[in-house]
């Protein structure tokens, strides 16, 4: 099932509620979701290069080839 398909059953699914402490609470946990991905930073690997080259030099070396 693709995001799309899976994104049109969760709209149809909030449609159908009659609840309005139930649709707030959805778009609080919504809310929370997007400020926890938005939060998550990538990651810079390249800081630690020359550490992670000193410890495995020898497998670094055998990947290169």
């Amino acid at each position: 099932m693709s995001i799309s398909e899976m994104k049109l059953i969760a709209i149809n699914e909030i449609t159908k509620l009659e609840n309005e402490n139930a649709v707030k609470e959805i778009l609080e946990h919504l809310a929370k979701i997007n400020l926890a991905s938005d939060s998550t930073k990538s990651l810079n690997l390249f800081q630690h290069y020359d550490k992670i080259k000193e410890q495995y030099s020898t497998t670094l070396q055998k990947l290169a080839q």
